[in-house]
Formats: structure tokens, C-alpha cells, sequence
């Protein structure tokens, strides 16, 4: 209950800040300007997400054993809808993408949990480098006084991003996910009294074998640049379209913000806010800054909402299949 309520006040907190950005960058200006990007380019935005979401999936492939590229790319597109649409609690949409996993049948509840946790992990090592590129490209239209500000703010967001590394990593925080392994359990479907995931263990079985960890990680970069290439494509449509580095840079950063604010739910409000304090940086004006967010929030609702409905028609066969099952057992 306490948990719920904190979401709801971070929620509506971001929901106030992003009425009060859009207010403040003119709500005409903003409509205007989403406008003139046009439904092609959206749509254009929209099959660059789902090339993006396919690269991860073979991220995930890399370090995800007894399964199938097909199942990754299927269970990182229910993800990141249920991350982008329906995720209230942070890291529920990894949850469901192990369960997701679980039940295609292709792989165990074990091994399932730690293909999540280095596949999350190694896409946060890549979105590091990312966020430092990112820096790099913005540091040309900094002034000197500017420079310490976003140094601690580019800091400020890495810090999450490393932590994510860390849980994965370091014994302490293993031992951790295995005391939580019961819990998850059940999130994955797994009977109460089953054998343990040993998720520990399976953990540090993946990280052995290096040269498909960094395999993951190369992926992951790729589906990060993707976002660059998405923004680039949308700018296009702007009365003041920005280069490609600077589109770069802005993917790069905004995304930081979002992964560093991660207990915020759907990011509302820190995506916006984070479009205009880069935006505003590389040059931009603030009108077209909020319609860029506007236009991966329509990419996160159309490439999500179809996500959504597959998982939901998954579980409601599950659910059909358990309740055919327990009626076929005999009578005691």
C-alpha cells in the first residue's frame, strides 16, 4: 500500500511537471510543431523501435541459454510495452518478460531469471557508453561556466545504470536475489515447493562465458544508437532540424535521465523535462523539444499497445490451460 502510494505521488508529480513544460512551452506551439513532423516520420520512428527491440533480442539470445531468438526478440517486445504502458512498479516488465520466457517453454524459471539479470546488466553497461558518447557530442555547445553542471548531472544519471551492473556482479547482492528467489518465483509461475532457481549460480555459469556477454553488449549498442537514428529521423520534420550528432547526443542523454528516474512511473515527466534541459542546450526551441517527446510517447504507445494485447491473450491461455488441468485431475 505504501509502495502504491509513493508511485501515485511520483506519477502525479511528473504529470504536473510535464503540464507545466507544456504550458510553459506554449501548448499551440507544441501541437503545431508534432504536426509538422507528420504521421510518416512517426510511423518511420515506429519501425526503427522494432529494429531496435529485434537487436536486443539478440542481446538477450547472447546470454540467455535454452532458448530461441525468436522467443528473446517476442518476450523484449512484451517488455518494453509492458515497461512503457503498464508498468507502475519498477522492474515489473522484466518480470513479465522471464515469465514470458518461462512459458513459451523454451527455457527453465531459473535460467530464465538470470538471462533477465545479465541481459539487464549488460544493456546498462552499453547504455553507459552511450550516455559518455552522448557528453561528448553535447560538450561543443556548453560554455565553460556550463561544464561542471552537466558533468554532475551526466554522473548523477550513471549512478543507477552502474548499481544495475553491480546487483548482477558482486556476491552480496547475488546472495541477495537468491533470498528474494522465492518471491520471484511465484511472479514466474513457478509452484510453491519447487525446486530453488539457483539463480546465483546461473548468474555466474553466464558471466563465464565472456565472449557472449560482450556479444550482448555490442547488441544492446546497437539498439541504443537506433534511438539516436529515430530522433534524427523525427527532427527532420522541425522547422530548426538539428544534426545527427546533436540527435545523438539528445537520444543519449534523455534516455540517462529516464533509466537514472527509473522509480517514476512511464518516466513521465522526466522524459519531457529532459528533451528540454538538452534540447534547450544543443539550440533547440522548447515547443519543438516537447513535441519530440510527444512523438516517442505515440512510438512507445503503438509499438507497445500490440505487446500488451499479445501478453495479455498469453496469459489468458495459461490461465485456460491450468483451469483444464486441475479439472482433468481425479477427485480425492
Amino acid at each position: 500500500m505504501k509502495k502504491s502510494l509513493i508511485a501515485w505521488c511520483l506519477f502525479l508529480a511528473g504529470i504536473a511537471l510535464a503540464t507545466v513544460l507544456a504550458v510553459h512551452a506554449g501548448a499551440g506551439a507544441v501541437i503545431r510543431s508534432f504536426t509538422s513532423i507528420g504521421a510518416g516520420r512517426v510511423l518511420a520512428v515506429c519501425a526503427l523501435q522494432l529494429l531496435s527491440l529485434a537487436l536486443c533480442g539478440a542481446a538477450w539470445r547472447c546470454v540467455a541459454r535454452e532458448t530461441t531468438l525468436l522467443a528473446c526478440v517476442l518476450a523484449r517486445w512484451i517488455r518494453d510495452g509492458a515497461s512503457n504502458l503498464v508498468g507502475f512498479i519498477p522492474a515489473i516488465g522484466e518480470a513479465i518478460s522471464a515469465r514470458v520466457l518461462t512459458q513459451l517453454g523454451v527455457t527453465s524459471a531459473g535460467a530464465a531469471a538470470a538471462g533477465t539479470i545479465v541481459d539487464v546488466a549488460t544493456e546498462a553497461l552499453a547504455q553507459a557508453a552511450f550516455t559518455i558518447t552522448g557528453l561528448v557530442l553535447l560538450w561543443p555547445h556548453l560554455k565553460f561556466a556550463q561544464t561542471g553542471e552537466w558533468l554532475l548531472i551526466v554522473a548523477g544519471t550513471l549512478i543507477p545504470i552502474f548499481l544495475m551492473v553491480g546487483i548482477s556482479r558482486f556476491p552480496w547482492a547475488l546472495r541477495l536475489v537468491e533470498k528474494l528467489g522465492s518471491q520471484f518465483a511465484g511472479v514466474m509461475g513457478v509452484a510453491p515447493g519447487a525446486a530453488p532457481l539457483n539463480i546465483a549460480a546461473a548468474v555466474k555459469a553466464i558471466y563465464r562465458r565472456r565472449g557472449q556477454v560482450i556479444a550482448g553488449i555490442g547488441f544492446h549498442l546497437a539498439g541504443w544508437a537506433i534511438t539516436g537514428v529515430q530522433v534524427w529521423v523525427a527532427v527532420q520534420g522541425l522547422a530548426h532540424p538539428l544534426g545527427f550528432g546533436d540527435c545523438f547526443a539528445l537520444a543519449a542523454l534523455v534516455s540517462a535521465a529516464r533509466s537514472a528516474f527509473f522509480v517514476v512511473p512511464w518516466a513521465v515527466g522526466v522524459q519531457e523535462g529532459g528533451f528540454m534541459l538538452v534540447g534547450l542546450a544543443l539550440g533547440m526551441h522548447a515547443p519543438e523539444a516537447i513535441a519530440l517527446s510527444l512523438v516517442l510517447r505515440a512510438r512507445d504507445v503503438l509499438v507497445g499497445a500490440p505487446a500488451i494485447l499479445i501478453w495479455y491473450l498469453s496469459e489468458a491461455r495459461s490461465g485456460v490451460r491450468r483451469s483444464q488441468s486441475r479439472m482433468s485431475q481425479p477427485s480425492r
